[in-house]
């Protein structure tokens, strides 16, 4: 029964709202075949097809329904009556329609002739419109319930019945329809502007003249028609009176009965007074009925074609049409002369306004934000862009369904197509610049996340009162509750990241930005003539070139405002957000950060750790940039930093309210970076935080702009000493580079900021770029670790030198390392290792070269005095490595740099520098140098010596032979040990040149020689000691005193009177010599013209102790003219005779015969040459031939030297004799002489002294 009395209750309650959808030509008009206006095509066409074609010519007024919008009681408690109208739902759905009973004033419709009694046309129109509506809903009402009757009797459903038929009214009486095309007042304009076939429709009429202009313009008629003055005055009133009458009213609760029974603030409404349909606007959301949604759209299209239709807003808007001149204010509506706008202009007054909507009065603004709400459904409702964007939506969006902002966001994400009229792009500008003052006027982000909104609590019961709700307040709120781990629903997802990215494509949407950065934009940015993102950037990167100053070409607003909007659209938190962005990264994105989903904050991430790689382009680099330079500036906008380190934040540096709080520019980075590396009395950071901080020291390390507290300290610096650096990280190294010339605030910063370069290699971007081939090779073990500690940097400095290392990178490690001279904090291994020995050793110490230089004494002081270390043994360690590096390279070493910055390029020029080409240079000249570089040198070579592994050129060479033939041996050992192997058919021959050529060195001088002073420290002050005090004086206290200390204590070995320990240690020192005279240094200078003339050939192969018996033999055959060279062979050959062992060839020859004959004879003291002597003279022992060749020719050797070298003294005349084989003759001798000279005494002693007689006999 319910499905056959449907069709007559429809007819009746809806004849008002029929005539909006009978006609075809209605139907092409508002796009109904596409079902714009939010209704279903089907539905509509079921609504005609059930209706009949009576009710097609009934000529409705309603269609032109104007509605008041101020004084409105908000609709309240929406939400909270979910409940409550599901059960009202569900008893509408069960009520039985016999129950219900047909209006009372439809059964008795008001008399014809009264309404109309002195009315004018328009009035007159309208009252009999409306009687024939009720007229037809009467006669429906009686039908309906004769039948209920009926049915009720029979008990048998009832069959569908036709429309029933309108009642005729005779033509020209008082119940006559009155067509607005037979209007004297329109007959003109009906003619002009609509065609025949449509003027029985007086809702077609009105539509006709309404769309007029915009008609002729899209068919491209041009003419100069104008409506008249007295056709204006017609429509308005015809429309106006609509709204105040109370039937009109009565028969929009019949619409809209089930609905309105929901919300009983619609319900209670006074009618005549237009409240009704605005209420329903205001909760059309909550609409069901699909006849009353179709409805209220189609009164938008009306309400909304001309200001002056919604109640209350002429009165509220009034002075701002006029100081804006927005249109025609008159009262009585009448044209104006050179009016800048028509009474039906569609929409354009409302436009106008939207365009100015930041400089309107309060409660205007407040009103035009209503409007906004109330057309946000359906860009029909909006008349100004329905009007400029049709062809538009048929090019773009003919696929797309009206209703729900679906053609809204259609025409928004074509925005910027080049086919895309200006009309429809200037017409959604103004539209965006709406919703940022009230978000509710963008539909579907408001209907997307209303629940979101409620759960967040990001719109609060007072804000639903307020017409401004800013659309920045809204994102913040959302994006701060996700930080928070809430989880937005995937539609208010995809809704906000939308309008974020619309806000980033288009600079006039934001009203600050255009307010702000008028200026910046009109000299620096073509204009603003450029869209999609790029006016945007071409500020942000104004910004970044102006890097903070209060004075520049960009103000400090227009600043704000430009990070105010990088905050409120959260670009950095999904890369497709910012448009420009996107399209420049998009290719590098699908190369290098692929594994990323593309809307994730990684992506961001990503690329900024790429942006060094060689599939980074210039254009994404400098968008990214750009971008990251107001990231940088707000913790907040990077979102993996916030959410790991929120908590940290909240904790460690006393910030609680995160969206109210106005910080300085990087203070809250700043206070986690410090608390990185926590003093002991301090909390440190999370994990997850400490990495992330980690992250963003990296990835800030590529510009200075994007350290704005580094960039705040330093400008000044910048503009003096880095004006012309504007590469990518070349401001920060340029300021690194001249640190002790910066201001303290700036050289404390990049001191700092070096620090942390120091411990995480990622942080140096541009070595990373150069080395990350080389790390991959050697080192990357060390990158594992989220954190290196400074182990990857020393890693590459070990195979700085290495014959596979790229130069490049090269070039890179040295460029720190010098950087690190500056101060011993920018090495992060020596700074741990040694931070407490310098503050407790080195306090005066400024530079790390003057600690190193500080630490080095202090352990080589401890070492010769045996005392216990006074630095830490992790110092120590450190600080070997520190010394190796500052060998390698004269660079690394600024105090010997400095000193012989005159000798390196007199006598080093063509030697490159590193690999310690240039020190080796300098010592191979060491005795041409001037005094100062002199000094220097000879300073170096003392710290060497006491720790060979500090020595580059030494561990370098020799590198594989120590770990083939020394591993584990101590390092004072090691010179001694690999001297043992350097007669291996394997040893490395450059290894053996530069053992060579240290023992030398080590020869020249005691103080180079560590082991000597250790092993005859007795013995030097006693016998020596001469040398030693001359060591002490100022002009020998650096500089070596030729070898004179080795050559004392060989003497004294002749003699036999060392200690044990010394007598071994010169014992070796004598025997390398023997076998390679260079390590004699005295014999070797003053022999050095004598060996050149008589053992060239000799000279050619050294070390085989050939060249010492060359002199030997040419100082028996009495050769040697040169006093001084003679003397030194002599004392060759005396120190041979003392021990058996310092003469390699003898004992080469003589080995067999030793074990043989004087296996039980202790070495030392010539004792066992003594021994072989004898066996010679013994003629029952018959040595080898050699050996006894050899023992023959040191005997005559032995003799001619005691005969040429007179002893030099009375002890050495003692010693002379007493190692002489007559030395018992001489004995006798002496005693003879001595017994002569007593005897002598006894006899003339008297004679030699008179003593008086008188004396005598005393």
């Amino acid at each position: 029964m319910a499905t056959n009395l449907r069709v007559p209750v429809l007819a009746a309650c809806f004849a008002l709202c029929i005539s909006l959808v009978t006609s075809d030509a209605i139907e092409q008009q508002l796009d109904l075949r596409r079902g714009d206006g939010g209704g279903d095509d089907g539905q509509q066409r079921h609504f005609q097809q059930s209706v009949g074609a009576g009710l097609q010519k009934v000529p409705v007024a309603g269609d032109g329904a104007a509605v008041g919008i101020a004084g409105l009681p908000q609709q309240r408690g929406v939400g909270a009556r979910e409940a409550e109208l599901q059960q009202l739902r569900m008893q509408a759905a069960q009520a039985n329609f016999k129950q219900q009973q047909p209006p009372q004033q439809w059964k008795n419709p008001p008399n014809p002739q009264q309404m109309n009694a002195g009315l004018p046309d328009s009035r007159r129109l309208i009252n009999n419109n409306i009687n024939n509506v009720h007229q037809a809903a009467a006669h429906a009402a009686a039908g309906l319930q004769k039948r209920g009757q009926e049915g009720g009797q029979q008990g048998q459903p009832f069959q569908q019945p036709r429309a029933p038929k309108p009642p005729k009214s005779p033509r020209g009486g008082p119940g006559k329809p009155i067509r607005i095309a037979d209007q004297p007042a329109c007959q003109q304009e009906v003619a002009a502007f609509c065609s025949k076939n449509i003027r029985g429709n007086n809702f077609v009429v009105l539509d006709c003249l309404q769309n007029a202009n915009e008609n002729r313009k899209r068919a491209g008629i041009k003419d100069n028609t104008e409506f008249g003055d007295s056709c204006n005055r017609f429509l308005w009133d015809y429309k106006m009176n609509l709204t105040m009458d109370v039937r009109f009213d009565s028969a929009a609760f019949e619409v809209c009965k089930t609905e309105i029974t929901k919300f009983p603030d619609c319900a209670a409404l006074e009618r005549g007074k237009g409240l009704v349909l605005p209420c329903l606007y205001d909760v059309y959301e909550n609409i069901t009925s699909v006849q009353c949604r179709q409805y209220v759209n189609r009164m938008k299209t009306i309400t909304f074609s001309d200001f002056r239709l919604i109640h209350g807003f002429f009165m509220e808007c009034k002075e701002d049409i006029i100081d804006k001149k927005c249109g025609v204010v008159n009262d009585n509506s009448l044209a104006v002369k050179n009016a800048p706008a028509v009474p039906h202009s569609q929409g354009a007054t409302i436009n106008c306004l939207e365009s100015k909507l930041k400089d309107l009065q309060g409660e205007c603004k407040k009103q035009i934000l209503r409007v906004a709400e109330l057309t946000a459904d359906d860009y029909h409702s909006d008349r100004a862009l329905f009007f400029a964007c049709r062809e538009d939506r048929e090019r773009f969006c003919a696929a797309e369904a009206a209703g729900q902002g679906q053609i809204y966001k259609c025409l928004l994400k074509h925005k910027f197509k080049e086919d895309m009229s200006e009309g429809c792009r200037n017409k959604l500008t103004v539209r965006q610049t709406v919703v940022n003052e009230d978000f509710k006027a963008n539909y579907r982000l408001a209907r997307k996340c209303r629940e979101d909104m409620k759960k967040t609590q990001c719109m609060s019961p007072r804000d639903k009162q307020n017409r401004e709700l800013r659309l920045s307040k809204l994102l913040i709120c959302l994006e701060t509750a996700k930080h928070k781990g809430f989880k937005l629903s995937g539609d208010c997802v995809a809704e906000v990241e939308d309008t974020r990215k619309s806000l980033m494509d288009d600079f006039m949407v934001n009203p600050e930005v255009i307010l702000n950065c008028r200026s910046e934009i009109a000299s620096n940015c073509d204009g603003g003539l450029q869209r999609e993102g790029k006016t945007l950037h071409c500020l942000m990167k104004l910004a970044k070139q102006q890097g903070g100053k209060e004075t520049g070409s960009m103000s400090r607003k227009c600043e704000k405002a430009l990070q105010e909007l990088v905050e409120t659209a959260d670009a950095g938190a999904n890369y497709r957000i910012d448009s420009a962005l996107h399209k420049a990264c998009k290719p590098v994105r699908d190369k290098l950060c692929k594994t990323e989903d593309a809307g994730d904050a990684k992506v961001l991430s990503c690329l900024m750790e790429n942006i060094y790689s060689s599939e980074m382009t210039k254009e994404c680099e400098t968008q990214l940039l750009e971008l990251q330079y107001f990231v940088s500036r707000d913790f907040k906008l990077d979102p993996l930093l916030y959410k790991n380190c929120q908590q940290d934040a909240t904790d460690l540096c006393y910030i609680e309210n995160w969206q109210n709080s106005q910080l300085p520019q990087g203070v809250v980075f700043a206070c986690l970076h410090r608390h990185l590396h926590p003093q002991p009395n301090e909390v440190a950071l999370s994990p997850g935080c400490q990495a992330q901080v980690h992250r963003v020291l990296r990835q800030r390390a590529v510009s200075i702009h994007l350290n704005p507290q580094i960039e705040a300290k330093c400008r000044a610096d910048l503009g003096q000493y880095c004006a012309d650096k504007t590469g990518k990280g070349e401001e920060l190294i340029c300021l690194q580079d001249n640190v002790e010339k910066l201001q303290d605030d700036c050289r404390k910063m990049i001191g700092n900021f070096t620090v942390e370069e120091a411990e995480d290699i990622k942080m140096n971007r541009k070595l990373m770029a150069a080395c990350a081939p080389m790390i991959k090779k050697f080192c990357k073990d060390f990158l594992s670790k989220k954190v290196d500690e400074g182990a990857a940097l020393q890693c590459l400095i070990d195979h700085k030198n290495d014959e596979e290392m790229d130069q490049k990178c090269a070039i890179g490690i040295e460029h720190f390392q010098l950087i690190q001279l500056q101060d011993y904090r920018f090495n992060f291994k020596f700074k741990e290792a040694c931070r407490k020995d310098v503050v407790q050793l080195c306090k005066k110490s400024k530079d790390k070269s003057s600690i190193i230089k500080c630490l080095s004494g202090q352990v080589r002081d401890d070492t010769l005095m045996e005392k216990e270390h006074s630095v830490s043994i992790e110092c120590r360690k450190q600080l070997k490595a520190e010394l190796l590096q500052r060998s390698e390279d004269i660079h690394l070493d600024p105090e010997l740099f400095k000193g012989c910055e005159k000798d390196v390029p007199k006598f080093c020029s063509n030697i490159k520098a590193g690999n310690a080409r240039i020190l080796e240079c300098l010592r191979d000249h060491r005795k041409e140098l001037e005094d100062q570089c002199h000094v220097k040198l000879f300073n170096r070579q003392k710290e060497q010596a006491q720790n060979v592994q500090t020595d580059y050129t030494f561990v370098h060479s020799c590198k594989r032979m120590i770990k083939l033939y020394c591993s584990g041996i101590p390092q004072d050992e090691l010179l001694k040990c690999l001297k043992t192997h350097r007669n291996e058919q394997s040893f490395d021959s450059n290894c053996k040149a530069v053992l060579t050529k240290r023992s030398i060195q080590k020869l020249e001088d005691f103080r180079l020689n560590p082991l000597l002073q250790k092993a005859c420290r007795r013995d030097m002050p006693k016998f020596c000691g001469s040398i030693q005090e001359k060591a002490k004086q100022e002009q020998y206290k650096n500089k070596e005193l030729e070898g004179e200390m080795v050559e004392c204590l060989k003497t004294k070995f002749s003699t036999k009177n060392l200690s044990p320990d010394c007598e071994n240690y010169v014992r070796d020192l004598i025997h390398e010599a023997a076998m390679d005279y260079r390590m004699d240094p005295v014999l070797s200078r003053i022999c050095k013209t004598t060996t050149v003339k008589y053992c060239s050939e000799q000279l050619e192969s050294p070390g085989q102790g050939q060249v010492e018996e060359c002199l030997k033999s040419k100082l028996h055959e009495g050769k040697i003219d040169d006093l001084k060279c003679r003397m030194q062979v002599i004392r060759l050959v005396q120190q041979g005779r003392a021990d058996v062992h310092v003469d390699p060839l003898l004992y080469k020859a003589c080995a067999l015969d030793i074990k043989h004959f004087c296996a039980g004879i202790p070495q030392g003291q010539g004792r066992q040459m003594s021994c072989l002597i004898e066996a010679l003279d013994d003629s029952t022992i018959k040595l080898h031939p050699d050996c006894q060749r050899m023992i023959s020719e040191r005997k005559e050797m032995w003799s001619y030297s005691v005969k040429v070298a007179p002893p030099g003294s009375l002890q050495d005349l003692a010693a002379a004799i007493n190692s002489s084989e007559s030395r018992g003759y001489f004995l006798m001798v002496f005693l003879a002489i001595i017994g002569i000279l007593f005897f002598g005494g006894m006899c003339c002693g008297r004679a030699t002294k008179r003593i008086r007689a008188e004396l005598k006999n005393k």
